[in-house]
C-alpha cells in the first residue's frame, strides 16, 4: 500500500497539476462513472482510489454550497 500522498491528518495530498485538471473536469461533469474516474486516475498517473475520495469531497462540498444533503447522489 502506498502512503506516499497522503499527509499527517490522513488527507489525500495531490500534486497541483492534478488537481487543476480534476477541478476541470468536475465543472464539467458533476457526478463520472467508475470507469471514467479510473481513466482520469490513469492518465493523470495517480491512484483511482485518490481520485474516487477526491470527487467524493468535491461533490459533497458543492452540494453543501448549492444548500443540498452531501449524502444525495454520492459515487
Amino acid at each position: 500500500m502506498d502512503f506516499s500522498n497522503k499527509t499527517e491528518n490522513g488527507k489525500i495530498s495531490l500534486p497541483e497539476e492534478v488537481l487543476e485538471v480534476l477541478e476541470s473536469q468536475f465543472n464539467k461533469v458533476k457526478t463520472l462513472h467508475s470507469t471514467d474516474l479510473e481513466i482520469i486516475a490513469a492518465e493523470l498517473g495517480v491512484n483511482d482510489v485518490d481520485v474516487k475520495k477526491w470527487y467524493t469531497n468535491r461533490l459533497a462540498a458543492w452540494r453543501r454550497s448549492q444548500g443540498l444533503s452531501d449524502c444525495f447522489g454520492q459515487l
